[in-house]
This record gives structure tokens, sequence and C-alpha cells, in this order.
């Protein structure tokens, strides 16, 4: 056979070959019809909720730290929770996801959000050190200035948006940062 011949019937058998193939890198539906993401250690699901009672705790420090009464709205259904706290002056809202990759979601995320906002230094994220995993130069915990968020990620993700009248861009990144670490506290379960 000559050359002509034989890669044509070469190159029939590869793509048959490569229909349907199953590698460990393609994004494929499990048994338990979990998202595929490839072998990442730490991005397992967790039950953990913000529940009523973390909320509640969370009133509390918050309460503390600005003085003002808050009341209190909670979803403690994982994977997707949260506790919203508003009062004169005061919204903060913390959220948690603790579904299958979440650690992922959130690089994502910071990654999107240099994209988009690159030229406007309020709107990148800021490493806040001593929040999340710790890891090689703090990424596991983001400020963004422009919307007083921190986005904080261990094995499950925590978003903490403060908003207090009358507090600068330091007091709402310092208070957001303990209320990150005393929320990841509480769910760790």
């Amino acid at each position: 056979m000559t050359f002509c011949r034989i890669l044509p019937l070469c190159l029939a058998v590869l793509a048959l070959t490569g229909c349907g193939a199953d590698t460990d890198t393609a994004s494929t539906s499990g048994a338990e019809g979990k998202r595929y993401f490839g072998d990442h250690p730490g991005q397992e699901a967790t039950n953990a909720p913000v529940d009523r009672g973390d909320c509640a705790a969370l009133r509390r420090a918050t309460e503390a730290e600005t003085g003002a009464s808050l009341g209190v709205e909670a979803e403690p259904t994982p994977p997707s929770s949260r506790c919203l706290l508003r009062g004169r002056g005061v919204s903060v809202s913390i959220y948690l996801d603790a579904a299958y990759a979440a650690r992922q979601r959130y690089y994502n995320r910071m990654v999107e959000q240099v994209q988009f906002f690159a030229t406007e230094p309020g709107k990148t994220p800021q490493a806040v050190p001593g929040v999340g995993d710790r890891s090689a130069h703090e990424h596991t915990a983001s400020w963004i200035p422009a919307l007083s968020t921190l986005y904080a990620v261990g094995n499950r993700w925590l978003t903490v948006a403060y908003s207090v009248t009358g507090t600068s861009r330091p007091q709402r990144r310092a208070a957001a940062a303990a209320l990150a670490r005393q929320g990841f506290r509480l769910t760790a379960r």
C-alpha cells in the first residue's frame, strides 16, 4: 500500500477511537450527578450551612461592631446558605457555598474580576491574609474595595458583603474579615 492510501485509513481509525473517549480532564457528570472537573483535593461538597444559630452569632458580633440593632433573615439550606443582617445604616450579607468545586468557583470569580476590571484598582481583588485556607501568597481571601465585599475560600466559599454608613473601606475590610473568620469557625462541622 502506498502512503496516500494508508493515511486516510489511519485518520479514520483515529477518529473512530477518539469518539466518546472519557478522559480525566473532561467535564462530565458522574453516577451521582456531580460535575467532574478532574481530581482536585478539597473540592468535595460539604453539608455545612450558615444555620440560624450561626446567623444569630454573626448578628451579635455585627451589632457589637456597629452598635446598631439588626434584623435577621436566614436561609440555612446547604449547599448555598445565607445570613442577611439589616438595620439603620447597616447591611451585611454572609453567603456560604458548600457545593462541589466551591474552591474552583472562587478562583474563577477572582480571575474574572481581574479580567473585567484590571484598569480599575478599586474593583480588583486585594489579598487578605489570615482568612480562609493558608496558602502561598494568601490568595484564598480577596477584598474588592468598590464592592465592600470579601471573598474567602477553604473547602467552602464564604462571601461577606459589608456596608455600614460612616465607616471607611479599611474598617469595612477588617470587619468583613473578622466575620469571615467567625463564619468559617461556625460552619466547620
